[in-house]
């Protein structure tokens, strides 16, 4: 019987030295720690976000446009996690990619980018317009599960915890150490976390140090 571990291709002979190595390194490793990075300077929505991110757009504006690929990269990544493995756990993380890949980055889109653009073009508008964009604004930021942009996040965030999952279920079958494994949940955490400084910066970090354990401890020297 094929088991989701039997059925793991794995090449006996790797190196750090390796370009597909590097390159497996730098998207899996490189790619949340610039995530860690720009959820650091992510500026707080607070109670009132139209009020606290009025003065401080444009640095909104920036930090979510570099957020909607570093998260997609996160995904990536996360399947790239998954890619040697066959059977029914794998199959029930990739689709838990899938739906955190569509759903999180439509709320990214919305939440971040949308929102920014609508405090910047608020400018220019009456009082009472200004009000209503405030409303809107405030209803998509401080409101998360009642507006569709709450919902994308929610379903985003449990494709992804699907997804890690299955990754550590499949990693610990295959002999990886427990303390790796376990900090990928830092994945899932800062998602929860996002918006939130230090908390969703911790999680990344601690995922991408659970990575990097994985990939060039464990991995290389199995």
């Amino acid at each position: 019987m094929t088991t989701d571990t039997e059925s793991k291709s794995r090449e006996t002979a790797r190196s750090i030295r390796d370009p597909r190595v590097v390159g497996r390194g730098l998207l899996l490793v490189g790619a949340p720690f610039l995530l860690a990075v720009v959820l650091w300077i992510h500026p707080s929505a607070g109670n009132e976000p139209f009020a606290a991110l009025s003065p401080v757009v444009d640095t909104w504006f920036l930090v979510h446009a570099l957020l909607l690929p570093l998260f997609g990269l996160l995904g990536i990544g996360l399947y790239l996690l998954l890619s040697e493995y066959r059977g029914t756990v794998a199959t029930v993380g990739r689709v838990g990619v899938a739906v955190y890949l569509v759903c999180y980055l439509a709320f990214e889109a919305i939440a971040g980018i949308a929102t920014a653009v609508l405090i910047r073009e608020s400018g220019d508008l009456t009082a009472d317009q200004r009000e209503g964009v405030a409303a809107a604004v405030d209803v998509v930021l401080t409101e998360p599960i009642d507006g569709v942009a709450g919902l994308l996040a929610v379903v985003g965030t449990v494709g992804n915890l699907v997804a890690v999952l299955a990754i550590a279920v499949l990693l610990r079958r295959s002999g990886a150490p427990l303390v790796p494994v376990v900090l990928l949940a830092g994945s899932p955490i800062a998602l929860v976390a996002h918006g939130a400084t230090p908390g969703a910066t911790i999680g990344i970090l601690a995922f991408c140090f659970g990575v990097a354990w994985l990939e060039f401890g464990w991995r290389l020297a199995d």
